[in-house]
């Protein structure tokens, strides 16, 4: 009798160039089953959980080598975070937050600047906000910051926050050559901000993206950067020369991936022992469960294909010196769309299939629910990021800030 068999766990895959990475992913396993109770309630990752990332340098993964850092290939960080993904939501889009945005930026400051900021003996953790809603108001050799930013993801394990803020000229904004508010990037030490403590969702209830507060803090030129080096930095290595928006798609990628691909494992899981109330027959055997575990395995393995393929090939561009163009930058985009679409289709259908089971606290469908639908409610996912890419595909121009 042929038996459907789940999708070895990622320390097991044979020959996968990502292997080592995802061992030490696959280290945190017992750790996060052993914190479900506590997952599943939130507001922040448990403080042994969040520590066990930190030290793992999961939270680090775009770090520059100078700083320390090990400058992970970006198939290697898509692959990392779909994995912490199968494991659990928050703490992949805390991986996610951290390598995908405040470790690559920190390639854009003084390096000692930045050593400054980083806790002695301790890897490099980030959170932060790419909304400037605060400001920065020209005071010295530096700026004088005060504001309030939404969605700080892990902002209570973080050693250094990057926020951006607008540039403030005679009370009013300042406006850049073409005619928008100049942004400026700010990177300080998370001891330096206030963490409010009012996050309370319904997905990713353990991520901590709670909002943060700046009042009267004072950061040299040193540690900031103008906005537009952030968007599209110049004269980097390969790795800090990919458009923000692109370098964050890579990241955001795999959690919607890695949760699609624990929903598929955990109802293949249910099929093998259920039979629904009133049948006669477990669910592995009914023609309707078998046709939408094929369905999901298919898309999401399309989805997964593309993810990687786009990757792959918006790297080589990048590595071998030439620059990432609006196609390349829509197709990323095209990517990461895909993997949230995919992730939501895929994980509501094996929760439609699981039947009443789903509902259980005890089983993984309702929280994978929950995760995929918030984390795809970021504007990584929004089908209006699509408009800048069917722009290009029309032959008309992105008329957007960022692909």
């Amino acid at each position: 009798m042929n038996v459907v068999a789940s999708s070895p766990a990622p320390a097991a895959r044979a020959g996968d160039p990502d292997a080592a990475l995802l061992a030490t992913v696959e280290t945190l396993r017992p750790l996060i089953a052993e914190h479900r109770s506590a997952l599943a309630v939130g507001p922040d990752l448990p403080e042994p959980v969040a520590e066990a990332l930190i030290d793992a340098g999961l939270t680090q993964l775009w770090l520059p080598r100078g700083l320390g850092g090990p400058e992970t290939h970006p198939l290697r960080v898509l692959a990392a975070i779909e994995a912490l993904a199968e494991l659990d939501g928050s703490v992949a889009w805390c991986a996610a937050i951290s390598s995908g945005g405040a470790s690559r930026f920190a390639d854009l400051i003084d390096r000692d600047a930045m050593r400054a900021l980083m806790p002695a003996g301790k890897k490099f953790a980030g959170s932060g906000s790419g909304q400037p809603t605060g400001t920065a108001v020209r005071d010295g050799a530096g700026w004088r910051i005060n504001g309030r930013w939404s969605w700080a993801s892990f902002c209570r394990f973080s050693s250094v926050s990057a926020l951006m803020c607008l540039e403030i000229e005679g009370g009013q904004p300042k406006l850049d050559a073409h005619g928008r508010p100049s942004v400026r990037g700010v990177f300080m030490a998370s001891r330096d901000v206030e963490v409010v403590g009012n996050w309370n969702a319904g997905g990713l209830r353990s991520s901590g993206s709670h909002d943060v507060v700046c009042t009267d803090i004072w950061v040299p030129d040193a540690r900031t950067v103008d906005g537009a080096r952030i968007m599209m930095p110049h004269d980097r290595e390969p790795l800090y020369m990919l458009p923000m928006a692109s370098a964050a798609a890579i990241a955001a990628a795999g959690v919607p991936l890695g949760l699609a691909r624990a929903s598929i494992d955990a109802l293949i899981d249910l099929a093998q022992t259920k039979t629904p109330h009133g049948g006669k027959v477990p669910l592995r055997l009914r023609e309707d469960v078998q046709v939408a575990v094929a369905r999901a395995e298919t898309s999401l393995g399309a989805a997964r294909a593309f993810a990687r393929d786009t990757v792959s090939g918006l790297w080589s561009e990048a590595e071998n010196g030439r620059p990432v163009t609006p196609a390349w930058q829509a197709k990323i985009r095209q990517a990461c769309w895909y993997a949230g679409h995919v992730g939501k289709q895929v994980v509501t259908s094996m929760y439609e299939a699981a039947g009443s089971s789903a509902v259980l606290e005890a089983l993984p469908f309702a929280r994978q629910l929950r995760d995929v639908y918030a984390t795809c409610q970021h504007m990584q996912y929004q089908d209006r990021m699509l408009v800048p890419p069917g722009r290009i595909l029309l032959s008309l121009e992105a008329d957007a800030p960022f692909i």
